[in-house]
């Protein structure tokens, strides 16, 4: 085994354990206590970001780090992938409505109410330490075999742990995500710049929405309008500046070789079965 696949397949194998530990405990384990909301979010950060991110990271540690250029990103480049996060919403919503439509049923994730807690972790605490995981390891050991691959991988497994929590149409919208958080990563070679961009979809596509919940439904309905029409820009500016978008010195954004070494790969096909094996058990 090269060492492109094996380092895929490491960070495949450590990124599962990671979320699996988390999974046993939110589906299996936490609803069998009597504990508060607090006691059960800092037990679950607790579970997963220390104890999940500590085997992930003692899995991928004999994979040889690459240290990452500092680089430039224009205000351009970073207005579009501003405007692109909008236009993830809007992908998000066309896809539940449609699966709605299919099964007959209204589609949509777990909403938490916007405590304090809840607004720390959506605001700093998840996207510091998600892009930390997502984008600073992944890069560390993957960005030597490609941007592009690591783009992908990065994005893939960021995505799918947010279909078993949130739904299914919340996999394609944090997939559009982590491809723009990688891509800023990538440019940029500063961290900061993703977790800001992070920190700001979950205001636009989290925090306000909900806020504007316990004003009016005619609030959210013209909130909701606003950004269907910035994500329709968002997505027209793309494909007018696709060409100019340059991923290991190319304007391709999927390429046969990189699917094949990512989901041939031992170490995803476990992490997709640990996957939706624990999204049926939550659905069950």
């Amino acid at each position: 085994m090269d060492s492109k696949n094996k380092s895929i397949e490491k960070i495949g194998f450590g990124i599962a354990i990671m979320f699996l530990i988390s999974w046993i405990w939110a589906i299996f384990i936490r609803n069998k206590l009597n504990l508060t909301s607090i006691q059960n979010t800092i037990i679950g950060i607790i579970v997963l970001y220390v104890i999940g991110l500590c085997l992930f990271k003692l899995i991928i540690k004999n994979i040889p780090n690459y240290k990452i250029e500092k680089g430039k990103i224009s205000l351009k480049e970073l207005v579009l992938c501003f405007l692109l996060q909008f236009s993830s919403i809007l992908v998000m919503s066309v896809l539940t409505v449609i699966l709605s439509k299919i099964t007959g049923n209204e589609i949509g994730g777990e909403i938490d109410a916007l405590t304090p807690l809840m607004l720390f972790q959506l605001l700093i605490f998840n996207p510091i330490i998600e892009e930390y995981v997502f984008r600073k390891l992944f890069a560390d050991k993957l960005l030597k075999h490609g941007e592009l691959l690591f783009m992908l991988t990065s994005s893939f497994c960021f995505s799918i742990v947010h279909g078993v929590s949130l739904g299914i149409p919340q996999i394609l919208y944090t997939f559009i995500l982590g491809m723009i958080w990688s891509y800023v990563y990538i440019k940029s070679g500063n961290l900061l710049v993703p977790i800001i961009l992070h920190s700001l979809s979950n205001l636009f596509g989290s925090v306000i929405i909900q806020s504007l919940q316990s004003v009016s439904q005619i609030a959210v309905s013209i909130y909701s309008m606003c950004i269907m029409l910035i994500g329709i820009v968002g997505i027209i500016l793309f494909f007018s500046n696709k060409k100019k978008i340059k991923i290991d010195n190319d304007n391709k954004l999927i390429t046969k070789l990189a699917l094949k070494d990512i989901f041939f790969n031992k170490g995803i096909l476990f992490y997709i079965i640990i996957t939706i094996t624990m999204f049926i058990f939550k659905n069950i």
